[in-house]
């Protein structure tokens, strides 16, 4: 019998190939924010008119076209959702020490405010029916009574946050991390400014300049999601 132990044969594990590939996060975000000024300058445009901006004459205005209410309000709607799942992905953009703090600060805020605001759209569909089921006095008291409401009151404020100061946020954030050109933030600011200018036309015209920054947010995602950017990633890493 002989002493001597078998020779041991060392199997080697193989270890799993990192992922090269195109990012589908970053590709269906970048879609998602390009889509959002679309959409939202699409809802904004097929708002039903009113005659004032007194409440009762805002009311009215969604009793009179359901139809063009539900297309105006499900627009809008869906432009919030876009904005507030793309722009979570804006984290991913951020490759040096700059903007490390601030990017995913202006991310999880602007996301949380855009989900609140399209949960608000909502409202579009019920102060409709209310015009056309009960006289309009009872319609706007009803109305009123509701966004008076605390609750509601907050619910309305820290969703137009995103609006009136995400926005800008976002891409002042980003110029901070060295992912977009700093005069991207004038234009947004802007834009904003000319919801000041009467008329429909100046608030959309205001509308559009205000949020097309985002569309620029949204190509440079896409471009971050091909597989030569990601190998180049990985191997910095």
């Amino acid at each position: 019998m002989s002493t001597t132990s078998a020779p041991t044969t060392a199997i080697a594990t193989p270890t799993a190939a990192p992922a090269t590939g195109t990012s589908p996060v970053r590709l269906a975000a970048g879609l998602a924010l390009i889509a959002f000024p679309v959409l939202l300058v699409a809802g904004v445009a097929t708002s039903p008119p009113q005659a004032s901006d007194a409440p009762a004459d805002y009311v009215a205005s969604l009793g009179t076209d359901p139809g063009l209410t539900a297309l105006s309000a499900g627009l809008l709607h869906y432009s919030w959702v876009a904005f507030a799942l793309g722009v979570l992905a804006i984290i991913g953009l951020v490759r040096g020490p700059r903007g490390r703090v601030v990017v995913p600060l202006a991310a999880i805020v602007t996301s949380f405010s855009a989900i609140q605001l399209s949960g608000l759209l909502l409202s579009d569909w019920f102060t409709g029916a209310a015009a056309r089921a009960m006289p309009l006095e009872a319609a706007t008291a009803l109305t009123e009574g509701v966004w008076a409401d605390p609750w509601v009151s907050t619910w309305t404020i820290s969703g137009r946050v995103v609006g009136f100061v995400g926005i800008p946020l976002v891409i002042a954030a980003l110029a901070r991390a060295g992912v977009v050109s700093w005069w991207l933030l004038g234009v947004s600011v802007i834009g904003f400014a000319g919801f000041v200018v009467p008329g429909t036309y100046g608030v959309l015209a205001g509308m559009a300049v205000a949020t097309a920054p985002m569309i620029v947010v949204g190509v440079r995602l896409i471009q971050r999601a091909a597989a030569r950017v990601r190998r180049e990633e990985l191997a910095a890493a």
